[in-house]
């Protein structure tokens, strides 16, 4: 029972994270269709600045080649590079990230089954002190470490992603919003 529960979340999530770019006429106020983004840079850099009247911190970035929202992020006061994945539940860390940045996996706690992108792992649940990408900071933020040799992205999913005010993908940018 708890597991459709959990499955049914994960699912909402994707689809209300989704949903957005799935329909872009909606998009637009007018109901036109809207033009298309002119290309990304290859290499996308984190704009964040103060969202004029409305005192919220705001992060963009923009989309590379293949669609993706890669940014440089600090997390627990270190630069690490992450994916910004809506489809993720979790902040993911690889285990060699986790080594670098000091995170502490407890061999004696229990491990939590994952579905990945490169099948089912057992991944170890961690509480990082701090997360900041640009000008959004959070504190006490869910993740898990990766097992060794699994991946080699560090993401930055929903438990980072649903604490924000929005998060809006328009003309190609992702703009998230605290």
């Amino acid at each position: 029972m708890l597991k459709n529960a959990l499955l049914f979340a994960v699912a909402a999530l994707v689809l209300a994270f989704s949903a957005p770019s799935l329909f872009p006429e909606r998009a637009d106020p007018g109901g036109a269709p809207s033009a298309s983004a002119p290309a990304a840079p290859a290499k996308a850099a984190t704009n964040a600045a103060a969202a004029g009247d409305s005192g919220l911190r705001e992060a963009s970035i923009p989309a590379d080649a293949g669609g993706q929202f890669h940014a440089n992020a600090s997390i627990e006061g270190q630069d690490v590079d992450v994916l910004i994945d809506t489809g993720a539940s979790m902040v993911a860390l690889t285990a060699d990230t986790a080594a670098r940045l000091g995170v502490a996996v407890d061999p004696s706690a229990p491990k939590v089954q994952a579905n990945t992108a490169n099948g089912v792992s057992l991944v170890s649940p961690v509480v990082l002190r701090q997360v900041r990408l640009g000008s959004i900071d959070m504190n006490d933020v869910e993740a898990v470490v990766m097992p060794p040799g699994t991946g080699t992205a560090d993401l930055l999913g929903a438990s980072f992603l649903k604490r924000l005010a929005s998060v809006e993908q328009r003309d190609g940018v992702l703009v998230l919003k605290q």
